[in-house]
């Protein structure tokens, strides 16, 4: 995947991300994403990333895989379960489900070109 493409996603779902629960914060006085899931998604999206084939298919990029979509299901379920417990609009409650599922694919991905510009200018200067 070229660079700046990269980039741009990662910025996307990290301004889209911290937008959108902002603006829930505002409006509800309580975060939108759940802190825990979130963490969660982060690790299972950033190994899948890290295993994504070049070829063939492994064991554990399915792995990853199942992870990433169980991760997403109970975190998206904890934060809709969230939303109307507080009792938000129908809006809100999507706004919120979208911030925790675009954020943790952006801090995931910004996380792993960060760790790797890190590792590699590391190597490359050594």
């Amino acid at each position: 995947m070229n660079e700046s493409v990269m980039i741009g996603l990662a910025a996307t779902g990290c301004v889209l991300g911290f937008f959108l629960n902002r603006t829930y914060v505002k409006k509800y006085g309580e975060a939108a994403i759940q802190w825990p899931a979130l963490i969660l998604q982060c690790i299972c999206v950033a190994g899948a990333l890290s295993q994504l084939p070049g070829g063939v298919v492994s064991f554990w990029f399915v792995f990853w895989l199942l992870a990433v979509a169980v991760s997403y299901a109970g975190g998206l379920w904890l934060c809709r379960q969230h939303a109307q417990m507080q009792q938000a609009g129908q809006g809100d409650v999507v706004r919120a489900m979208t911030a925790q599922a675009v954020l943790p694919f952006g801090l995931a991905l910004a996380f792993l070109m960060a760790a790797g510009m890190i590792l590699f200018g590391f190597i490359w200067v050594h």
